[in-house]
């Protein structure tokens, strides 16, 4: 999993039986409440779209991986999980840190790619602008004292990948980080 610091994401994608869907709202309203007591903050619901419309999707947000691993040791959570069984099924997937980076806007879940395609994507974003920043922002910073230099650079440099760069690397790699899978035959 991922550290002891740092927001987890929880996406909780199930399959409602048809005509159960006030059950799913329901229940889901209640795993908001239930989950917030283990810190989760930031609830999405993502409905149906056409291409699948018995997929519910909830997202939760952790502050940490010590609230994720206290929400599923909860009695709650089993007992909540019990009764999904009755109208859904189940499917759930954590990220943690630069997973993040590599959400489309049109999926519904996040499901990152592997490692050292997630390694490459970041390479190609981030490496123009250590070039950049050492070519023009580094040198006009010289006077200032070393922890105040040195904390530009991560600042600019995670907050330009975070809101610009990598949405459009992601963009731009789409079909190379991911490929549509061919049906079974």
């Amino acid at each position: 999993m991922g550290s002891e610091r740092g927001t987890v994401t929880v996406v909780i994608t199930r399959d409602v039986i048809s005509g159960r869907e006030s059950d799913y709202e329901e229940w889901a309203h209640r795993v908001v409440s239930a989950s917030a007591r283990y810190g989760a903050t930031g609830h999405t619901f993502l409905t149906p779209d056409s291409a699948d419309p018995a997929r519910r999707v909830l997202i939760a947000q952790f502050p940490d991986e010590n609230g994720v691993r206290a929400w599923d040791k909860s009695k709650e959570r089993d007992q909540l999980v019990q009764e999904a069984e009755e109208f859904s099924s189940l499917d759930i997937q954590r990220a943690s840190g630069l997973e993040s980076w590599f959400v489309l806007p049109d999926r519904q879940a996040i499901v990152p790619p592997p490692r050292w395609k997630q390694l490459l994507a970041t390479l190609v974003g981030a490496y123009p602008l250590v070039v950049l920043m050492t070519a023009f922002v580094l040198p006009r910073l010289a006077t200032w004292p070393l922890l105040l230099r040195s904390m530009v650079f991560p600042i600019v440099l995670l907050t330009a990948m975070t809101y610009g760069v990598m949405p459009l690397v992601t963009k731009a790699l789409r079909g190379w980080l991911y490929p549509r899978r061919r049906p079974e035959p």
